[in-house]
């Protein structure tokens, strides 16, 4: 069973999630976190996820973060910390609906929200899931991949002191000096060395958006699958 639910952040925006729900009652809901230009399906591979981990009784919550999906927001005006009350926001409104242990899904650049979260709210998050996750930020601010050269780094600066915005990744979303600046003084690797629960790190050698050694996984469906099986079996185990 699935429900769309719409609720309001600390800024007053209006955010979309899918709240799923196994065939038996839960208490365990595993929080779903997108990366940027994209929306709470992740292509997808948040879908296919979804259904598996329902299938083996766990709720699941996937949500769209600010300026994405059907949330409310303007991309220029985008920063790591907005996002991160956005999960906040997500999070309180799960344990509003009764909700008491939560694992955690953060992929590409979701997964530096979700470290940074569970970071700093001990206790909160049982188990973390990082997939293809961009930790590092200074990787796009000064860039080695073929992505980040593309749409990050010196030019994109260019281009934002020039007409106030740079555009990124094929649908040319819009992002802004806020963003740049909230990335150059957040570390989420740094953050995520504090945390002292079971982490499991998804990350694929042909990644061309981030490099491996700094945590996806390549976008062939059996490496998805992989993933997905992989990432059920590691909640079943830990949550």
């Amino acid at each position: 069973m699935e429900e769309k639910l719409f609720f309001k952040n600390a800024e007053g925006l209006t955010l979309c999630g899918i709240l799923s729900l196994p065939e038996k009652q839960a208490t365990k809901c595993i929080i779903l976190c997108h990366g940027i230009t994209v929306d709470k399906d992740e292509g997808g591979v948040f879908v296919a996820l979804t259904n598996a981990l329902a299938d083996r009784g766990f709720a699941v919550f996937r949500f769209d973060f600010r300026a994405h999906g059907e949330s409310e927001g303007n991309s220029i005006d985008l920063t790591v910390t907005g996002k991160l009350h956005d999960l906040e926001t997500a999070v309180k409104l799960l344990e509003e609906k009764g909700f008491k242990t939560f694992g955690l899904l953060g992929a590409s650049f979701g997964g530096g929200i979700a470290s940074l979260y569970t970071s700093r709210h001990a206790g909160k998050i049982k188990a973390l899931v990082l997939w293809n996750a961009l930790l590092d930020y200074l990787q796009w601010l000064k860039p080695t991949t073929e992505w980040g050269k593309k749409y990050f780094g010196k030019p994109a600066m260019e281009r934002i002191e020039k007409q106030g915005y740079t555009e990124i990744g094929s649908i040319k979303y819009k992002i802004g000096q806020a963003l740049m600046d909230d990335m150059e003084n957040l570390s989420p690797m740094e953050e995520l060395m504090k945390v002292e629960i079971p982490i499991l790190f998804v990350h694929g050698s042909n990644d061309t958006y981030i490099d491996v050694e700094d945590s996806g996984f390549h976008d062939r469906a059996q490496d998805a699958e992989k993933a997905t099986e992989t990432t059920v079996q590691f909640f079943k185990a830990h949550l």
